[in-house]
């Protein structure tokens, strides 16, 4: 028995509009395989996307211990500062009088420049 493609009396046109019809056929299985395989692509991403969050929440309290730290240090800093910008030595130390004024300072880089 003889398969219907492989009858001697079939003409070259049917055979190749049985060849084209196959070849969109693969063309469109091609698409839909290739349609699948970038949703499944997209899930994944979705979901590897999701267990980093998940792991990040766990580590929530972490977080938030380190904010806690950072911000107690935030407020060391600014106490510091404050204190050195109050006694008028950047190394916190007392001065030994007032501040100069501002005519104590010396010249001016404009008055400094020969003219």
């Amino acid at each position: 028995m003889t398969a219907p493609h492989d009858r001697p009396d079939r003409s070259s046109t049917e055979r190749s509009e049985d060849i084209a019809a196959l070849e969109q056929e693969l063309a469109r299985v091609v698409a839909e395989a290739e349609a699948r395989l970038a949703e499944v692509r997209r899930e994944l991403a979705e979901r590897r996307l999701q267990e980093a969050q998940h792991a990040e929440i766990d580590r929530l309290e972490e977080h938030l211990a380190n904010a806690t730290v950072r911000w107690r240090e935030v407020g060391e800093f600014f106490e510091d500062a404050l204190q050195q910008l109050r006694s008028g030595r950047p190394d916190g130390e007392p001065s030994m009088g007032a501040a100069p004024a501002s005519d104590d300072l010396g010249p001016s880089p404009a008055e400094d420049s020969p003219a």
